[in-house]
């Protein structure tokens, strides 16, 4: 799965602003979606947080579909668990919601 932003129409987002600004951070991750636009499905114990809606013209990677990015949480991240593994860090994909754009790599939270 080669992943690529260039093809992003917009970043839909499940939850208001006001809830993403309580978020220190979201996951982001590159999921093989079998359409370009409407919702997708978070994968088993994630919550879906948002996702990218791809343009007409973005082609499918493979028979499998469209390389999508897709926002979640986990059960254990500090927005669900606030004393959870990661009270004091974040994992390596978390990217802060408030920042992410279409078409553009997000920012990453160290």
């Amino acid at each position: 799965m080669i992943p690529t932003y260039e093809y992003e129409e917009k970043i839909v987002w499940l939850k208001d602003r006001d809830a993403l600004s309580r978020m220190d951070y979201v996951r982001e991750r590159w999921l093989l979606c079998p359409i370009r636009t409407g919702p997708v499905k978070a994968p088993p114990d994630e919550m879906l947080i948002g996702y990218a809606v791809l343009k007409k013209t973005a082609a499918k990677i493979n028979e499998g579909g469209f390389c999508r990015r897709i926002f979640t949480l986990l059960p254990e991240d500090r927005f669900c668990d606030p004393k959870g593994a990661f009270q004091d860090s974040a994992p390596p994909e978390a990217v802060d919601p408030l920042f992410v754009e279409a078409g553009k790599p997000s920012r990453r939270i160290i």
